[in-house]
């Protein structure tokens, strides 16, 4: 999570309450109602922009905590058809109604163990859509989808294709985040989610009002269906009425994803890096600063490029994995390890949400929290398929212990894209295997280089060395990401000692990184002599 704050707003400023929508009748920038305490704050409201952070009990400007604490609760829904409407005055779980916040619907429903749950609509808006600027602004126009998407779906082959219109203003950046393009997939193409998603602009045109200069608009949407979805939320409890009133929603699992297995997105702007000159190295980028100080009410640059702030997360996983890929047209030579001369050393403090324009004041920001869980690694294995197979023939020929652990997908970290395949814009994945020879075992490391020239050797580490794998694997993971994908050999000679690793490389071929059968087998020879040949 990024440290940031908000112009405003006091430090430690609770939102108490969220209230009606509002705009100037001559404008189109939404802005959003609170209730804050410490009352001191200059201003009681936020932009539409800053949904991801508009959370009841959300703690603004911290100097100590995210949100205060609260009742945590887990549960499973059939689905969202028999859910009533009311609105959070009606909640008798709450003993103080603030006016504002009082006339904001609620979904109203029993789950399984009787209790009667208080779900504020905007909150379940937020948890589903609401993850970014784009989809925050864009959901009070019931039409915009349509106009900046072309969505083809060929249920024959199960494969649906997304052309993104020159003039769609949601950012470059987010197609390269497979979470992202997994979510947009979702409200693009499954129907019961886009007309739900859609619903948001058909009740602001229906029921919004005007009063004097402003449309005033008491947010309203129709839930998609969720069937077997499950829930963990935080808020109040009442024992004695068993009801709860939800502050946030905190994951959301098992969601109904209905799609395609594959999604191919297409845009203008997509371009493939491809090898310039240079050493294979990879410039850090602009340092970040330690806290962004967030501005909603200037405007934002479109001529810098963006800034990512992640704040506290949503879980969201689908029940089913669908492999979204960026299908670029474009090649663009990269200069490898070279830091670009018009990049500025720091990213600037002060940062924008509002729509980036070209005389925009402050350079452009936007949020990403997502933390998709969604079981997909089987989705990726296909780039492991030669690996594994010489992996079975040591088993199979030469009688060797093998497991093979579940795919690991390289981690996020700052000012790296290395964890996202420069081809298809999928995850980078890593592969941990145990193999044992003769009672002498190893674990084995190989990372998916499929988007360069340059393999990396799979790397052996004695297994008694490493006291807890699940630690040792994470550091390596970030040490691997900062090398610009190269084994961190400082790090592997300090924590398991200079003799207790080494590297194993990979097969030669003459068909553009295929394999054939001789080859795997050869490769398994030369494999197995490697880890004997060090035994002795």
């Amino acid at each position: 999570m990024d440290k940031f704050r908000i112009d405003g707003f006091s430090d430690d400023s609770v939102i108490n309450g969220i209230g009606s929508l509002f705009r100037r009748t001559d404008g189109s920038l939404w802005r959003i109602n609170l209730s804050t305490s410490p009352v001191k704050s200059e201003r009681s409201y936020l932009t539409l922009s800053q949904s991801p952070i508009i959370v009841r009990q959300r703690v603004l400007n911290s100097k100590t905590e995210v949100s205060k604490k609260g009742y945590h609760k887990s549960f499973t829904i059939e689905d969202t058809h028999g859910w009533q409407v009311a609105k959070v005055k009606d909640c008798q779980v709450i003993k103080h109604h603030r006016k504002a916040d009082g006339e904001q619907y609620c979904f109203v429903f029993q789950i399984g163990d009787g209790t009667t749950v208080y779900l504020p609509q905007f909150e379940l808006a937020r948890a589903l859509f609401l993850h970014d600027v784009y989809l925050s602004r864009t959901a009070m126009t019931p039409d915009v989808l349509q106009a900046e998407f072309d969505v083809i779906v060929n249920k024959d082959i199960g494969i649906a294709t997304v052309d993104v219109m020159p003039n769609c203003t949601y950012k470059v950046d987010y197609y390269n985040e497979p979470s992202c393009r997994r979510l947009l997939s979702w409200i693009l193409i499954n129907d019961n989610v886009r007309r739900s998603y859609e619903s948001i602009g058909r009740y602001q045109l229906l029921e919004g009002r005007e009063l004097g200069k402003y449309r005033v608009w008491d947010f309203k949407f129709d839930p998609p269906s969720l069937e077997n979805t499950r829930f963990s939320v935080k808020g109040w409890f009442d024992p004695d009425l068993n009801s709860m009133f939800v502050h946030e929603i905190e994951g959301l699992a098992d969601i109904p994803i209905d799609l395609p297995d594959k999604v191919l997105f297409s845009h203008p702007n997509f371009t493939k890096d491809v090898s310039g000159k240079g050493n294979g190295g990879y410039a850090a980028g602009t340092e970040r600063p330690l806290e962004h100080n967030i501005d909603d009410e200037a405007s934002a640059s479109a001529d810098n490029k963006v800034v990512i702030i992640k704040p506290p997360s949503i879980a969201m996983s689908f029940d089913k994995a669908v492999e979204t890929i960026k299908v670029t047209q474009k090649n663009r030579i990269s200069r490898n390890g070279q830091q670009d001369d018009d990049a500025p050393e720091a990213a600037s403090k002060d940062v924008s949400t509002d729509e980036a324009t070209t005389t925009g004041e402050l350079p452009n920001a936007d949020w990403d929290n997502i933390d998709d869980q969604t079981d997909d690694s089987h989705l990726y294995l296909n780039k492991f398929d030669s690996y594994f197979k010489m992996l079975e023939l040591l088993r199979d020929k030469q009688k060797c212990k093998l497991v093979v652990y579940p795919l690991r997908k390289l981690p996020k970290i700052a000012r790296c894209k290395k964890h996202i395949l420069a081809t298809d814009g999928n995850p980078r994945c890593l592969s941990v295997s145990y193999i044992e020879i003769d009672n002498f075992a190893y674990y084995l490391l190989e990372v998916d280089t499929s988007d360069t020239n340059k393999p990396l050797s799979t790397k052996a580490v004695q297994v008694s060395a490493i006291e807890n794998l699940d630690d040792f694997i994470e550091n390596v993971e970030k040490q691997l990401l900062r090398g610009s994908i190269s084994w961190p050999k400082k790090y592997f000679d300090n924590f398991v000692g200079k003799s207790n690793h080494f590297g194993i490389s990979h097969q030669p071929s003459d068909k553009n990184g295929s394999l054939t059968q001789e080859d795997i087998n050869n490769w398994g020879k030369r494999f197995y002599q490697k880890l004997v040949v060090t035994l002795s």
